[in-house]
């Protein structure tokens, strides 16, 4: 049984393991007690466990009540009225086919629903298909879709309308992120992580690749154009796409609706964990930073020439962080005005900025932990300004997609 039950675990886990370093279920950290005096308590409401593997909550502006779900396991499904409607609303295995258990092959990894969403029905996902038929070789694809006329709660997988795909090494780990910003354009992170391959070359630092970056591109131009003021547009041998560079996964970010800035989480490899406030052509630093520190050591590395984070921690704190979102609702108090964000291993945190400009992390401490372990993967905020954590919650039996909303302890 337990055997079965590790390797049920390994698989399940394989899309976020992979994305740190590779860690087995007996070197997990174990869980913390924090006490009262110490952190900000919150408690967590099941919503749903439908979701397989739920990474992130989206809800369009389109007055509709609906929430959006993706679930990692190639679907995305409708949260209506706290409930996950039967039939998932896209379902990538019905365009490329049924896949082996064991395939990183038919993720979904995000989905963007466009700013006119409400009159043009127009969305975009972020998946990985098969670069070649009946096989594990597979790239990264961020395409258009409309939902049925009929039906807004299905997704017509005939209207595809590919935007960008991406191959090569290792790709099928490095998908992460695409939203739209408060400029209308859509941005999309593409990691630059290894799977332990240690033949890989990183390429983060090199304009030429679009791997470790944050791209920002028009898609109301065919298949996609490039906004003017792209920082590396007239840069020669730069992909004019990039953004900002110098990432190994920049899994989750958001724009603070306050201030429009972008704030993500940079998942690290050996050491460290980063919380990244992304600016227009800087450099982040990785590979030859990991968190505030070298990783791979170069005579010509100069760290002031790379963007700082704004927080770091080692692994010793948290495992793979997962980035959040900016909390302006009244319902948690404490958290109220701070970013709130997660760790992989059911870690919550907040930062909150002093008015000298620094950056301070509190501990979050969910004060009725779910039964078993809580391996969180995604950190949302609805149109009500309502947090969400979402992942899967792995016992001794079994291992189940969780979906939670936050509320006051």
């Amino acid at each position: 049984m337990k055997a079965t039950f590790f390797v049920s675990l390994a698989f399940a886990a394989s899309f976020f393991i992979s994305s740190c370093t590779t860690i087995s279920k007996k070197n997990l950290p174990a869980k913390k007690q924090v006490s009262a005096a110490d952190s900000i308590n919150v408690k967590l409401q099941l919503v749903s466990n439908v979701p397989q593997i739920p990474v992130e909550l989206n809800t369009p502006a389109d007055n509709s009540g609906r929430a959006f779900i993706t679930d990692n396991k190639g679907k995305i499904w409708i949260l209506k009225n706290d409930s996950v409607l039967a039939k998932p609303f896209f379902n990538l295995y019905e365009k490329i086919g049924k896949q082996d258990k064991s395939s990183l092959v038919g993720m979904v990894f995000s989905v963007a629903f466009h700013p006119q969403y409400a009159t043009n029905h127009k969305f975009y996902v972020c998946y990985n298909a098969p670069s070649k038929p009946h096989t594990d070789d597979s790239k990264i694809v961020v395409s258009e879709f409309l939902c049925e006329k009929n039906n807004p709660d299905q997704a017509d997988l005939q209207s595809e309308q590919k935007v960008l795909e991406l191959k090569g090494k290792v790709v099928q780990n490095n998908g992460a992120q695409i939203a739209f910003g408060p400029d209308d354009y859509l941005y999309i992170s593409v990691g630059d992580e290894s799977a332990n391959d240690t033949t890989y070359q990183y390429h983060a630092q090199n304009l030429q690749y679009l791997n470790g970056k944050l791209l920002r591109i028009d898609v109301n131009k065919t298949p996609y154009g490039i906004p003017a003021d792209n920082p590396f547009i007239h840069i020669k041998n730069a992909r004019p796409e990039i953004w900002a560079y110098g990432f190994r996964k920049l899994w989750h970010f958001s724009f603070d609706p306050h201030t429009g800035l972008l704030f993500g989480g940079d998942v690290g490899q050996d050491r460290a964990e980063e919380i990244d406030i992304v600016k227009k052509g800087l450099d982040y630093g990785w590979p030859l930073m990991e968190g505030d520190s070298a990783f791979q050591k170069s005579d010509q590395m100069n760290q002031t020439a790379f963007a700082a984070p704004i927080t770091t921690y080692s692994h010793k704190t948290g495992i793979c962080v997962i980035g959040g979102n900016f909390y302006y609702g009244d319902e948690i108090p404490q958290l109220k005005n701070k970013y709130f964000f997660a760790d992989w291993k059911d870690k919550l945190f907040a930062l909150n900025k002093d008015k000298y400009g620094n950056w301070h992390r509190e501990a979050v401490k969910i004060m009725n932990q779910p039964a078993g372990s809580f391996f969180i993967c995604g950190c949302s905020e609805d149109s009500k300004g309502q947090l969400f954590v979402m992942g899967y919650v792995v016992n001794e039996t079994d291992e189940k997609g969780a979906i939670y909303k936050v509320i006051k302890d």
